[in-house]
């Protein structure tokens, strides 16, 4: 298994001295990473889906992971409908992309990938979120709590009864995604309905410190979660934002639900699933 050097510096001790220490750090194999996601969005009738594949990099690097170039990508409907995913024409994009796909709310999808000689698979059912009833948005002062003054992006929703019910939720400014997952929003972007079930959920802030500017166009995103879908998230972003502290739980692969068919042993990370996204967007007012 390959190994790295590394030289750390030690603090200086009694004489002012400074240590070198040489320390092998085990790398550990490189990975095939998944990040593949089939959209049944509103109003689209393009039928675009992409599929991101890149590889693990040491543990030092800095910078995006590698792209997986090289790679053949489909995925198959349970209808037997066949798609093929071209990679991306800019150079060092690790997207793989289609047109033509445009899902349906409970078909399967089956993704196959074959990248260096071996097949990897994820199977998953496209699932409907319930509709988001309004967006709108809230001032809040500075705090310790929300961080700085500004507008915070509030959703109002509907979950439905007697059904389990996984969320996501993702928020657009003009256009940009903001992605940040830190320890302040990593357990508000999903969610569950064991507590809630059947409720109207009011004044819900799944990003509630982005602060957003009058004029901005903001847009929320709701996808549905399957229950494994949940589980991989809530580790990934608890692993991930963890904090390093003493209690803070030990770092470790995050396995999701694709497999390696050719080796096992060597599985991938990542995450393959199937969603119909319910979206509202609205104009942040002036104060």
């Amino acid at each position: 298994m390959p190994t790295m050097r590394r030289w750390i510096p030690l603090l200086p001790v009694l004489a002012g001295c400074t240590r070198v220490v040489s320390l092998e750090v085990d790398s550990g194999p490189t990975r095939l990473v998944v990040e593949g996601r089939i959209e049944l969005r509103p109003g689209d009738g393009g039928g675009r889906q992409t599929i991101l594949l890149t590889t693990t990099d040491r543990f030092d690097a800095i910078g995006p992971l590698p792209p997986a170039t090289g790679a053949t990508v489909v995925v198959q409907d349970d209808q037997g409908r066949q798609f093929v995913f071209s990679p991306s024409p800019i150079a060092g994009n690790p997207a793989y992309i289609t047109t033509g796909l445009t899902p349906r709310v409970g078909g399967r999808y089956l993704l196959t990938i074959d990248y260096q000689g071996e097949r990897y698979r994820a199977e998953h059912q496209l699932l409907a979120p319930p509709p988001l009833d309004s967006l709108y948005f809230r001032y809040e002062d500075a705090g310790l709590a929300q961080g700085d003054s500004g507008f915070r992006a509030v959703i109002d929703y509907t979950d439905p009864a007697g059904v389990k019910n996984y969320y996501l939720w993702e928020l657009l400014v003009d256009g940009e995604r903001r992605i940040a997952v830190d320890p302040g929003n990593r357990f508000r972007i999903i969610s569950d309905d064991r507590f809630y079930d059947g409720g109207e959920v009011k004044g819900y802030q799944p990003y509630d410190e982005e602060v957003v500017e009058p004029g901005q166009v903001v847009t929320i995103r709701q996808l549905a979660l399957s229950e494994a879908g949940f589980r991989y998230h809530f580790v990934l972003f608890e692993q991930t934002t963890g904090g390093g502290g003493p209690f803070s739980t030990p770092p470790t692969s995050v396995r999701g639900n694709v497999v390696n068919l050719t080796d096992p042993a060597r599985y991938p990370l990542g995450f393959f699933f199937a969603t119909q996204v319910a979206e509202r967007s609205a104009v942040v007012p002036a104060r």
